[in-house]
């Protein structure tokens, strides 16, 4: 059976310095005040900002006009499903090198993850009411910590017919998912998060901050991590 998250049972104090100051700076980056974290900007997070801006001259000059083509008709397809909502968009910061290996250190000593298998990331979704399905580009799992919400609801799906998926962006054909499960994940509360299986996020309203904390792992799967977890 797909693992899709696993709750732990991990004291509330794990990283609290880390998670208190990771959110401190996010809310100020939603703000507009300069704060140590910095922006990720990956071809997919580009991809991502310019379907959310309709701006397909970009998405083509990175993927070609064939692959622009696939990406514009799953859009098509997702707005089908889900009807013409605001798009919540993530954007994803690196955290400064001491925390880096503040978590590593922390990781390494209380569970034995190899400090080099730990990548912390911070993640912010401001606004939007739907984050449409997708699966990690380079990332299969992490330790996610949710820091601030609104009671959002994230599904898996599972596949049921096959289909490619463009490298660049992994946008999946919704004609051929189904929900597999759903779950509400709670402030502060510590889990594994299986980033291979599709997912998404929906929101209320169009108006709110989610933010989190992870440690992606380099190489394993929600699998592998589960055995430091027992």
């Amino acid at each position: 059976m797909t693992v899709h998250f696993k709750n732990l049972d991990i004291p509330l104090n794990f990283l609290s310095v880390e998670k208190e100051m990771c959110l401190q700076w996010a809310n100020n980056v939603v703000q507009g005040i300069t704060t140590p974290l910095k922006l990720r900007n990956r071809k997919h997070s580009i991809i991502n900002h310019s379907i959310t801006n309709n701006d397909w001259e970009t998405i083509e000059k990175i993927v070609g006009h064939r692959q622009s083509r696939v990406l514009r008709q799953r859009s098509a397809l997702m707005w089908r499903e889900f009807g013409l909502v605001n798009r919540i968009v993530i954007d994803q910061y690196d955290v400064p090198e001491e925390m880096v290996e503040l978590i590593q250190s922390s990781m390494f000593n209380t569970y034995g993850i190899p400090k080099d298998e730990c990548m912390p990331i911070v993640q912010i979704q401001n606004g939007g009411e739907l984050l449409h399905p997708h699966h990690g580009h380079a990332r299969k799992s992490s330790l996610f910590c949710l820091l601030q919400g609104e009671d959002e609801v994230t599904k898996w799906y599972r596949e049921t017919k096959p289909f490619k998926v463009v490298d660049e962006f992994h946008i999946p054909d919704i004609s051929k998912l189904e929900v597999a499960s759903e779950n509400v994940l709670e402030v502060n509360q510590w889990l594994l998060f299986n980033h291979q299986e599709w997912h998404s996020v929906h929101r209320k309203g169009d108006v709110g901050v989610r933010i989190n904390l992870g440690i992606d792992f380099k190489t394993m799967n929600i699998n592998e991590c589960m055995e430091y977890f027992k």
